[in-house]
């Protein structure tokens, strides 16, 4: 059996994991970026990547979806998130599941909203998964919508593709995914999203302190606490000019770290908790954070799972935060290292992924 795996760097740890679990189980690894596929539409549609009829892979594990020399999205041996953005500060389209979002997103969430007079582009996601990019002029950057397109033609044409391209466009989409969660009716914080500043701050006040993200933000930067002050104000005034709209949760408080939950067909095999740095309340890896382990309960496996299912994701890393009034979902996302997990709790969840895709093909 023939499984393609989709990275950005073949030698990222997550992705030989994924390797090396596939030649254990007796499939045939095929390691490929999707930077290098072409696509040919003549007489007959064909994907390929190199002398790889990609077609003729019998599934296909997403690793990543990132560009190359660094853009778009990428992994980290750190274990670091992964999300979906320009590395660069370059434009990338990102479409939701309804098609309902609109977005760009920069290298810490740079500028969002729908083409302009540079060129900027902006991906708008179709029923069927599909994403176009617009754009004035020349255009702005169109890998990120092709790679995900290309994801989306090879699961049209029958390939199991895991994660499927719209569970990873909508997990690597913050107001997607606080939108779902509470239309599953699972806890997550209070969130506003508004290109008014009264509105804001209005939401601001009520909380007394909130957090503002990047839509399409990843590795925990461009992360903010604010408060109704002068700073803060001038903060978000920033935010807004650059971005065009502000995504603003409430400030959970917690006792300095947050747990990573990892889920594989409806299982989990394993979490860690995520501690933030001295100084610091950002807990991601690869902001300096460490990691230990975390027992995972009924509670923690069920929201983690629902979670991941909300979205669509047949395996995820799950963030979850132990506020005062309980667990609450804060994000999923779709393609997640693996390493972490694996240096703290010594569980290799490429065999569990690589086991849940084989049963799947």
């Amino acid at each position: 059996m023939r499984i393609g795996i989709a990275v950005t760097d073949p030698g990222d740890w997550t992705a030989i994991a994924l390797n090396d679990a596939l030649v254990k189980a007796s499939a045939r690894p095929v390691v490929f970026r999707l930077h290098d596929v072409t696509t040919s539409i003549q007489e007959h549609n064909r994907i390929y990547a190199g002398n790889t009829d990609l077609g003729s892979l019998d599934a296909v594990i997403v690793r990543d979806v990132g560009g190359a020399g660094g853009a778009g999205v990428s992994g980290s041996d750190a274990g670091s998130d992964v999300g979906i953005g320009g590395g660069g500060g370059g434009s990338v389209g990102v479409g939701g599941d309804g098609g309902g979002s609109v977005g760009v997103g920069g290298d810490g969430g740079g500028s969002v909203g729908v083409g302009g007079d540079g060129g900027g582009s902006a991906g708008v996601g179709g029923d069927a998964g599909s994403s176009v990019g617009l754009g004035d002029g020349g255009g702005g950057s169109e890998d990120m919508p092709y790679r995900l397109d290309v994801l989306c033609n090879l699961e049209r044409s029958g390939l199991k593709v895991v994660n499927p391209p719209g569970a990873i466009r909508t997990a690597a989409n913050k107001h997607m995914c606080s939108y779902l969660f509470r239309e599953h009716g699972l806890p997550t914080p209070d969130t506003v999203l508004t290109s008014d500043m009264d509105v804001a701050l209005a939401a601001i006040r009520d909380w007394g302190r909130a957090v503002v993200k990047p839509i399409f933000g990843f590795k925990g930067m461009d992360i903010h606490c604010v408060v109704d002050d002068e700073h803060s104000i001038k903060l978000l005034s920033s935010v807004l000019d650059t971005r065009g709209v502000l995504y603003l949760q409430r400030f959970i408080s917690n006792p300095g770290r947050d747990i990573r939950v990892f889920v594989v067909g409806g299982d989990v095999p394993s979490a860690i908790y995520r501690l933030a740095p001295p100084g610091s309340w950002i807990n991601n890896l690869s902001r300096g954070g460490s990691h230990e382990i975390c027992e995972v309960t009924g509670e923690i496996a069920g929201l983690a799972v629902e979670a991941a299912g909300a979205v669509g994701a047949v395996y995820a890393g799950v963030d979850l935060i132990e506020g005062e009034d309980g667990l609450q979902i804060l994000e999923v996302n779709g393609t997640p290292s693996i390493r972490g997990i694996y240096e703290a709790c010594g569980v290799n969840v490429a065999q569990d992924i690589v086991k849940c895709v084989l049963n799947m093909v």
